[in-house]
């Protein structure tokens, strides 16, 4: 059963929640809008025995108007996460030959904290213990995937950091 304080979590920090569609093994796909951005994310996750740290739920915010790519880009992770049993790392690059967006240069996803929220976003606790680890899936440009493929990861999110691009937009 999924962590009581999951939803609350999800909507105090992502604003308001509909539940958009059922996925495989009981996970539910939510959709949540802010004035600044919509974020996708998924319920239920957490309760499945997957290999990870702690147990996790998906994130992805873009903005308004690209519902479409951060559904897709959850549910392609949560898949993938079903296919290989195994969650991800924070952070993890996970990088792709092709865009991984239709007409977009999107090539990538950085899984990591959330880079719009505080810290007390990425994990729900409960008497201090760590419950859930919210994983925020970040589009990566082609660029972006090659630095880190190159340079490793680290150089990636300090290069985010300082040049401050409009990671919401998968359109960049």
């Amino acid at each position: 059963m999924t962590h009581p304080q999951l939803g609350d979590h999800l909507t105090r920090f992502l604003g308001a929640a509909t539940q958009v569609r059922q996925l495989d093994r009981g996970v539910q796909l939510w959709r949540h809008e802010r004035p600044e951005y919509v974020s996708f994310a998924t319920r239920g996750l957490s309760d499945l025995d997957v290999a990870a740290l702690k147990p996790q739920e998906l994130v992805c915010s873009v903005l308004s108007g690209q519902d479409g790519a951060a559904a897709h880009l959850v549910t392609a992770m949560f898949e993938q996460i079903l296919e290989t049993d195994r969650g991800p790392l924070v952070p993890q690059l996970i990088p792709s030959q092709a865009p991984i967006l239709d007409r977009t240069n999107i090539h990538g996803l950085l899984a990591a904290s959330h880079p719009y929220l505080d810290d007390a976003f990425n994990t729900v606790t409960d008497n201090g213990d760590i419950r859930i680890q919210i994983v925020t899936l970040i589009p990566l440009t082609a660029a972006e995937v090659q630095q880190a493929q190159t340079g490793g990861l680290d150089a990636l999110i300090d290069t985010l950091e300082v040049k401050d691009p409009p990671l919401l937009d998968v359109t960049r």
